[in-house]
Protein backbone atom coordinates (compact mmCIF):
# COMPACT_ATOMS: atom_id res chain seq x y z
CA UNK A 1 0.00 0.00 0.00
CA UNK A 2 2.95 2.15 -0.04
CA UNK A 3 5.46 3.19 3.09
CA UNK A 4 4.09 5.54 5.65
CA UNK A 5 6.70 8.63 4.77
CA UNK A 6 5.54 8.86 1.50
CA UNK A 7 1.31 8.43 2.31
CA UNK A 8 0.29 12.23 1.80
CA UNK A 9 2.87 12.71 -0.61
CA UNK A 10 1.76 10.13 -3.07
CA UNK A 11 -1.87 11.41 -3.49
CA UNK A 12 -0.60 15.44 -4.53
CA UNK A 13 -2.75 18.22 -3.51
CA UNK A 14 -6.77 16.35 -4.77
CA UNK A 15 -6.32 13.23 -2.59
CA UNK A 16 -9.35 11.81 -1.00
CA UNK A 17 -8.82 14.07 1.94
CA UNK A 18 -9.28 17.13 0.39
CA UNK A 19 -12.28 15.32 -1.05
CA UNK A 20 -13.10 14.77 2.33
CA UNK A 21 -12.92 18.16 3.43
CA UNK A 22 -15.39 19.42 0.33
CA UNK A 23 -18.15 16.49 0.82
CA UNK A 24 -18.35 18.01 4.45
CA UNK A 25 -19.33 21.64 3.52
CA UNK A 26 -22.79 19.91 2.79
CA UNK A 27 -25.17 17.40 3.71
CA UNK A 28 -25.33 15.69 0.17
CA UNK A 29 -23.28 15.81 -3.48
CA UNK A 30 -24.22 14.13 -6.82
CA UNK A 31 -20.81 13.13 -8.55
CA UNK A 32 -21.74 16.44 -11.25
CA UNK A 33 -21.18 18.67 -8.11
CA UNK A 34 -18.93 17.01 -6.45
CA UNK A 35 -16.79 17.80 -10.37
CA UNK A 36 -17.86 20.99 -10.84
CA UNK A 37 -16.45 22.31 -6.79
CA UNK A 38 -13.47 19.78 -6.74
CA UNK A 39 -12.36 20.16 -9.94
CA UNK A 40 -11.33 16.90 -10.27
CA UNK A 41 -11.35 14.60 -13.49
CA UNK A 42 -14.32 12.26 -13.36
CA UNK A 43 -12.95 9.31 -13.17
CA UNK A 44 -10.14 10.76 -10.56
CA UNK A 45 -13.14 11.48 -8.85
CA UNK A 46 -14.81 8.32 -9.10
CA UNK A 47 -12.06 6.97 -7.22
CA UNK A 48 -10.98 8.91 -4.71
CA UNK A 49 -14.95 8.18 -3.51
CA UNK A 50 -14.12 4.49 -3.97
CA UNK A 51 -11.39 4.67 -1.34
CA UNK A 52 -13.45 6.98 0.67
CA UNK A 53 -16.44 4.85 0.61
CA UNK A 54 -14.24 1.51 1.22
CA UNK A 55 -12.21 3.25 4.42
CA UNK A 56 -16.15 4.25 5.89
CA UNK A 57 -15.38 8.01 5.10
CA UNK A 58 -17.90 8.14 3.14
CA UNK A 59 -21.89 6.61 2.69
CA UNK A 60 -24.09 6.98 -1.00
CA UNK A 61 -27.21 7.40 -0.62
CA UNK A 62 -29.83 6.39 -3.24
CA UNK A 63 -32.85 8.98 -3.75
CA UNK A 64 -35.70 8.87 -5.61
CA UNK A 65 -36.11 10.84 -8.95
CA UNK A 66 -39.89 13.20 -9.74
CA UNK A 67 -39.39 11.40 -12.90
CA UNK A 68 -39.58 8.15 -11.42
CA UNK A 69 -36.09 7.20 -13.07
CA UNK A 70 -33.35 5.74 -12.15
CA UNK A 71 -32.60 6.22 -8.11
CA UNK A 72 -30.15 9.50 -7.69
CA UNK A 73 -27.01 8.48 -6.05
CA UNK A 74 -25.67 11.30 -3.38
CA UNK A 75 -22.65 11.34 -1.15
CA UNK A 76 -22.41 12.38 2.31
CA UNK A 77 -19.47 12.49 5.04
CA UNK A 78 -20.16 8.96 6.90
CA UNK A 79 -21.29 11.08 10.60
CA UNK A 80 -22.43 7.62 12.27
CA UNK A 81 -18.96 5.87 11.48
CA UNK A 82 -17.94 6.22 15.56
CA UNK A 83 -17.97 8.94 18.82
CA UNK A 84 -15.64 11.60 19.98
CA UNK A 85 -15.23 11.98 23.39
CA UNK A 86 -14.90 15.83 25.04
CA UNK A 87 -14.48 17.21 28.10
CA UNK A 88 -14.41 21.19 29.04
CA UNK A 89 -12.53 21.29 32.56
CA UNK A 90 -12.73 24.74 34.15
CA UNK A 91 -11.67 25.81 37.50
CA UNK A 92 -14.06 24.74 39.54
CA UNK A 93 -16.17 23.04 36.99
CA UNK A 94 -16.16 20.34 34.42
CA UNK A 95 -18.41 19.49 31.84
CA UNK A 96 -18.27 16.17 29.64
CA UNK A 97 -19.65 14.60 26.52
CA UNK A 98 -20.44 12.31 23.76
CA UNK A 99 -20.86 13.30 20.09
CA UNK A 100 -21.03 12.09 16.85
CA UNK A 101 -18.58 12.70 14.02
CA UNK A 102 -20.51 15.80 12.88
CA UNK A 103 -20.01 17.31 16.22
CA UNK A 104 -23.33 17.10 17.55
CA UNK A 105 -23.92 16.39 20.96
CA UNK A 106 -25.25 12.80 22.19
CA UNK A 107 -24.73 12.57 25.69
CA UNK A 108 -23.63 15.24 28.72
CA UNK A 109 -23.19 15.48 32.18
CA UNK A 110 -21.58 18.21 34.56
CA UNK A 111 -20.39 18.55 38.32
CA UNK A 112 -18.28 20.68 40.50
CA UNK A 113 -14.51 20.00 41.01
CA UNK A 114 -11.67 21.21 43.43
CA UNK A 115 -8.64 21.64 41.03
CA UNK A 116 -6.28 21.87 44.65
CA UNK A 117 -6.99 18.55 44.61
CA UNK A 118 -4.15 17.94 41.67
CA UNK A 119 -4.20 17.05 38.35
CA UNK A 120 -4.04 13.07 38.91
CA UNK A 121 -7.37 13.08 41.16
CA UNK A 122 -8.74 15.63 38.27
CA UNK A 123 -8.01 14.29 35.22
CA UNK A 124 -8.18 11.11 36.68
CA UNK A 125 -12.23 12.18 37.52
CA UNK A 126 -12.71 13.41 34.44
CA UNK A 127 -11.83 9.84 32.95
CA UNK A 128 -13.72 8.47 34.90
CA UNK A 129 -16.61 10.78 34.33
CA UNK A 130 -16.28 10.00 29.94
CA UNK A 131 -16.00 6.40 30.55
CA UNK A 132 -19.45 6.30 32.63
CA UNK A 133 -20.84 8.46 29.68
CA UNK A 134 -19.61 5.30 27.48
CA UNK A 135 -21.23 2.62 29.73
CA UNK A 136 -24.60 4.37 30.13
CA UNK A 137 -24.60 4.82 25.99
CA UNK A 138 -23.17 1.25 25.84
CA UNK A 139 -20.91 2.93 23.21
CA UNK A 140 -18.26 0.42 21.57
CA UNK A 141 -14.98 1.52 22.91
CA UNK A 142 -12.97 0.82 19.70
CA UNK A 143 -15.45 3.45 17.45
CA UNK A 144 -13.77 5.88 19.83
CA UNK A 145 -12.11 8.14 17.28
CA UNK A 146 -10.64 10.94 19.30
CA UNK A 147 -10.75 12.79 22.29
CA UNK A 148 -11.04 16.60 22.76
CA UNK A 149 -10.20 18.32 25.86
CA UNK A 150 -10.25 22.01 27.16
CA UNK A 151 -8.32 22.90 30.25
CA UNK A 152 -7.73 26.10 32.43
CA UNK A 153 -4.76 26.85 31.15
CA UNK A 154 -1.85 27.59 27.96
CA UNK A 155 -1.09 24.14 26.07
CA UNK A 156 1.63 23.39 24.02
CA UNK A 157 1.68 20.30 22.45
CA UNK A 158 -1.02 18.61 24.80
CA UNK A 159 0.96 19.97 27.72
CA UNK A 160 -0.03 22.36 30.25
CA UNK A 161 2.83 25.14 29.78
CA UNK A 162 1.34 28.39 31.77
CA UNK A 163 -1.74 26.62 33.46
CA UNK A 164 -3.85 28.63 35.92
CA UNK A 165 -3.83 26.58 38.97
CA UNK A 166 -0.98 26.05 41.09
CA UNK A 167 0.61 22.61 41.37
CA UNK A 168 -0.77 21.43 37.72
CA UNK A 169 2.62 22.52 36.48
CA UNK A 170 4.04 20.73 33.00
CA UNK A 171 1.08 18.33 33.42
CA UNK A 172 0.69 16.36 30.31
CA UNK A 173 -3.01 16.54 29.66
CA UNK A 174 -2.82 14.81 26.53
CA UNK A 175 -1.35 11.77 28.07
CA UNK A 176 -2.95 11.14 30.85
CA UNK A 177 -6.17 10.42 28.57
CA UNK A 178 -4.07 8.79 26.07
CA UNK A 179 -3.08 6.00 28.73
CA UNK A 180 -6.99 5.52 29.64
CA UNK A 181 -7.85 5.10 26.10
CA UNK A 182 -5.00 3.81 24.11
CA UNK A 183 -4.83 4.42 20.38
CA UNK A 184 -6.98 7.38 20.56
CA UNK A 185 -5.89 10.88 19.22
CA UNK A 186 -5.93 13.48 22.09
CA UNK A 187 -6.66 17.26 21.71
CA UNK A 188 -5.71 19.64 23.99
CA UNK A 189 -6.36 23.18 23.81
CA UNK A 190 -6.81 26.05 26.85
CA UNK A 191 -11.12 26.15 27.12
CA UNK A 192 -11.35 29.71 26.41
CA UNK A 193 -9.88 29.15 23.06
CA UNK A 194 -12.44 25.09 22.85
CA UNK A 195 -15.41 27.91 23.71
CA UNK A 196 -14.02 30.23 20.96
CA UNK A 197 -14.21 27.75 18.49
CA UNK A 198 -18.02 26.57 19.23
CA UNK A 199 -18.63 29.70 19.16
CA UNK A 200 -17.49 30.54 15.94
CA UNK A 201 -18.94 26.88 14.47
CA UNK A 202 -22.65 28.94 14.99
CA UNK A 203 -21.53 31.06 11.91
CA UNK A 204 -17.65 30.73 10.55
CA UNK A 205 -18.30 33.45 7.92
CA UNK A 206 -19.66 35.95 10.17
CA UNK A 207 -16.82 35.25 12.97
CA UNK A 208 -13.69 35.40 11.63
CA UNK A 209 -12.70 38.18 13.58
CA UNK A 210 -14.00 37.90 17.71
CA UNK A 211 -12.99 37.83 20.97
CA UNK A 212 -14.64 35.31 23.15
CA UNK A 213 -14.14 36.30 27.10
CA UNK A 214 -14.76 33.07 29.23
CA UNK A 215 -15.79 34.71 32.79
CA UNK A 216 -15.73 32.08 35.97
CA UNK A 217 -13.82 32.00 38.87
CA UNK A 218 -10.65 32.53 36.38
CA UNK A 219 -10.74 34.67 33.16
CA UNK A 220 -9.75 33.30 29.41
CA UNK A 221 -10.09 34.99 26.28
CA UNK A 222 -9.92 33.39 23.20
CA UNK A 223 -8.75 35.48 19.84
CA UNK A 224 -10.26 34.11 16.77
CA UNK A 225 -7.90 36.37 13.50
CA UNK A 226 -9.10 35.78 10.05
CA UNK A 227 -11.11 32.55 10.89
CA UNK A 228 -8.43 31.07 12.93
CA UNK A 229 -7.47 30.70 16.76
CA UNK A 230 -4.89 32.66 17.77
CA UNK A 231 -2.18 30.01 19.54
CA UNK A 232 1.14 32.00 20.04
CA UNK A 233 4.15 31.04 20.68
CA UNK A 234 3.60 28.89 24.03
CA UNK A 235 -0.45 28.50 23.27
CA UNK A 236 -0.57 31.61 26.00
CA UNK A 237 -2.14 33.95 23.51
CA UNK A 238 -5.28 35.60 25.09
CA UNK A 239 -4.30 35.15 29.09
CA UNK A 240 -5.68 38.50 29.96
CA UNK A 241 -6.41 37.42 33.22
CA UNK A 242 -2.69 37.99 34.53
CA UNK A 243 -1.86 41.09 32.79
CA UNK A 244 -0.60 43.49 35.50
CA UNK A 245 -3.16 46.62 35.38
CA UNK A 246 -1.47 47.97 38.97
CA UNK A 247 -3.14 47.87 42.66
CA UNK A 248 -2.21 46.47 45.46
CA UNK A 249 -4.55 43.18 45.13
CA UNK A 250 -2.56 39.45 44.98
CA UNK A 251 -3.72 37.34 42.60
CA UNK A 252 -4.07 33.49 42.56
CA UNK A 253 -0.67 33.31 40.57
CA UNK A 254 1.21 35.13 42.89
CA UNK A 255 1.88 38.20 41.55
CA UNK A 256 0.33 41.74 42.50
CA UNK A 257 -2.55 43.60 40.36
CA UNK A 258 -3.39 40.84 37.53
CA UNK A 259 -7.09 41.64 36.30
CA UNK A 260 -8.17 38.36 37.07
CA UNK A 261 -7.45 39.32 41.05
CA UNK A 262 -10.22 41.79 40.95
CA UNK A 263 -12.68 40.91 38.13
CA UNK A 264 -13.21 36.89 38.26
CA UNK A 265 -15.32 34.91 40.07
CA UNK A 266 -13.03 34.31 42.32
CA UNK A 267 -12.35 37.81 43.06
CA UNK A 268 -16.11 38.55 43.78
CA UNK A 269 -16.72 35.66 45.98
CA UNK A 270 -14.31 36.42 47.88
CA UNK A 271 -15.48 39.80 48.80
CA UNK A 272 -18.97 38.54 49.36
CA UNK A 273 -17.62 36.07 51.45
CA UNK A 274 -15.65 38.70 53.67
CA UNK A 275 -19.12 40.22 53.99
CA UNK A 276 -20.94 37.47 55.40
CA UNK A 277 -22.35 35.92 52.39
CA UNK A 278 -22.39 31.63 51.45
CA UNK A 279 -20.25 32.00 48.14
CA UNK A 280 -18.42 29.35 46.95
CA UNK A 281 -18.73 29.09 43.32
CA UNK A 282 -19.66 31.23 39.90
CA UNK A 283 -23.25 29.77 40.46
CA UNK A 284 -23.60 30.98 44.01
CA UNK A 285 -22.76 34.43 42.29
CA UNK A 286 -24.99 34.30 39.67
CA UNK A 287 -28.28 33.40 42.05
CA UNK A 288 -27.75 36.39 44.28
CA UNK A 289 -27.66 38.02 40.58
CA UNK A 290 -30.84 36.98 40.17
CA UNK A 291 -32.11 37.50 43.39
CA UNK A 292 -30.88 41.29 42.90
CA UNK A 293 -28.58 41.14 45.60
CA UNK A 294 -27.53 44.98 45.61
CA UNK A 295 -23.67 43.95 46.31
CA UNK A 296 -23.43 41.41 44.14
CA UNK A 297 -24.75 43.16 41.21
CA UNK A 298 -22.61 45.98 42.16
CA UNK A 299 -19.54 44.04 42.46
CA UNK A 300 -20.24 41.81 39.19
CA UNK A 301 -21.06 45.21 37.05
CA UNK A 302 -17.94 46.80 38.43
CA UNK A 303 -15.68 43.46 37.26
CA UNK A 304 -17.28 44.76 33.71
CA UNK A 305 -15.79 47.39 33.93
CA UNK A 306 -12.38 46.51 34.20
CA UNK A 307 -12.72 43.83 32.16
CA UNK A 308 -14.14 46.40 29.68
CA UNK A 309 -11.24 48.92 30.00
CA UNK A 310 -8.94 45.40 28.96
CA UNK A 311 -10.97 43.92 26.37
CA UNK A 312 -10.98 47.38 24.74
CA UNK A 313 -7.05 47.45 25.04
CA UNK A 314 -7.20 44.09 22.78
CA UNK A 315 -9.64 45.13 20.71
CA UNK A 316 -7.70 48.36 19.53
CA UNK A 317 -4.92 45.94 18.37
CA UNK A 318 -7.00 43.30 16.81
CA UNK A 319 -10.17 45.32 15.29
CA UNK A 320 -13.14 42.54 16.08
CA UNK A 321 -16.24 42.53 15.06
CA UNK A 322 -17.88 40.82 17.84
CA UNK A 323 -17.16 40.45 21.60
CA UNK A 324 -18.95 37.32 22.93
CA UNK A 325 -18.92 36.84 26.85
CA UNK A 326 -19.78 33.17 28.39
CA UNK A 327 -18.51 31.46 31.08
CA UNK A 328 -20.57 30.25 34.39
CA UNK A 329 -20.66 34.13 35.72
CA UNK A 330 -22.01 35.09 32.64
CA UNK A 331 -25.37 32.79 32.83
CA UNK A 332 -27.28 36.15 34.29
CA UNK A 333 -25.57 38.64 31.89
CA UNK A 334 -26.87 42.02 32.59
CA UNK A 335 -24.67 43.56 34.92
CA UNK A 336 -21.34 42.04 33.53
CA UNK A 337 -22.03 42.99 30.34
CA UNK A 338 -23.20 46.65 31.22
CA UNK A 339 -19.83 47.51 32.70
CA UNK A 340 -17.95 46.03 30.01
CA UNK A 341 -20.15 48.16 27.35
CA UNK A 342 -19.81 51.03 29.76
CA UNK A 343 -16.12 50.99 29.58
CA UNK A 344 -15.33 50.03 25.82
CA UNK A 345 -17.58 52.51 24.67
CA UNK A 346 -17.03 55.90 27.29
CA UNK A 347 -13.25 55.10 26.74
CA UNK A 348 -12.79 54.13 23.15
CA UNK A 349 -12.93 56.06 20.30
CA UNK A 350 -15.95 55.68 18.14
CA UNK A 351 -13.55 54.45 15.15
CA UNK A 352 -13.33 51.54 16.93
CA UNK A 353 -16.16 50.79 18.38
CA UNK A 354 -18.64 51.77 15.63
CA UNK A 355 -19.91 48.43 14.41
CA UNK A 356 -18.47 46.31 17.33
CA UNK A 357 -21.08 43.70 18.81
CA UNK A 358 -20.86 42.91 22.51
CA UNK A 359 -22.98 40.65 23.42
CA UNK A 360 -23.54 36.94 25.46
CA UNK A 361 -23.19 33.48 24.09
CA UNK A 362 -25.82 31.91 22.16
CA UNK A 363 -24.44 28.63 22.95
CA UNK A 364 -23.82 29.08 26.52
CA UNK A 365 -22.71 25.99 28.19
CA UNK A 366 -22.39 23.77 25.17
CA UNK A 367 -20.14 26.03 23.73
CA UNK A 368 -17.04 24.42 24.86
CA UNK A 369 -18.19 20.66 24.56
CA UNK A 370 -19.03 21.60 20.84
CA UNK A 371 -15.65 23.75 20.23
CA UNK A 372 -13.64 20.64 21.87
CA UNK A 373 -15.40 18.47 18.89
CA UNK A 374 -14.37 20.77 16.63
CA UNK A 375 -10.44 20.85 17.92
CA UNK A 376 -10.74 16.56 17.96
CA UNK A 377 -12.26 16.71 14.60
CA UNK A 378 -10.22 19.31 12.54
CA UNK A 379 -7.14 17.00 13.33
CA UNK A 380 -9.06 13.50 12.74
CA UNK A 381 -10.05 14.40 9.22
CA UNK A 382 -7.07 16.40 8.54
CA UNK A 383 -6.29 15.87 4.51
CA UNK A 384 -3.06 14.10 5.00
CA UNK A 385 -4.20 12.26 8.08
CA UNK A 386 -7.18 10.81 5.91
CA UNK A 387 -4.68 10.00 2.66
CA UNK A 388 -2.26 8.41 4.60
CA UNK A 389 -5.04 6.43 6.39
CA UNK A 390 -6.24 5.01 3.25
CA UNK A 391 -2.54 4.58 1.91
CA UNK A 392 -1.61 2.49 4.67
CA UNK A 393 -5.00 -0.06 4.66
CA UNK A 394 -6.74 1.34 7.73
CA UNK A 395 -10.55 2.22 8.01
CA UNK A 396 -13.43 2.93 9.79
CA UNK A 397 -15.52 -0.51 9.32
Amino acid sequence: MGKEGNASQSWGSTGPGMLLRLIRTADRWTKTELVRESGLARTTLIERLEHLQSAGYVTSNKQPTQTGGRPAETYSFNDQAGYLLVADIGGSHVRVGVTDLAGILLATSERDLNPEDGPDAVLGGVIDDLDGLCRTGKLDPSRIRAIGVGVPGAVHEGVLSRPEISGWESTSVAGCFAQAFPQVPVLVDKDANIMARGEQRQNPEKYQNMLVLKVGMGLGCGIVVDGRILQGAAGAAGSIGHIPRGGNVQCSCGQWGCLEAVASGRSIAKALLDAGQEVHTSRDIVNLVRKRDRQALDLVRQAGRELGEMLGLVAAVMNPSIIIVGGNLAESPEPLLAGIRESIYSRFLPSLTSGLEIRPSVVGSAAGLTGAAELALEALLDPARIDESITLGQSWR
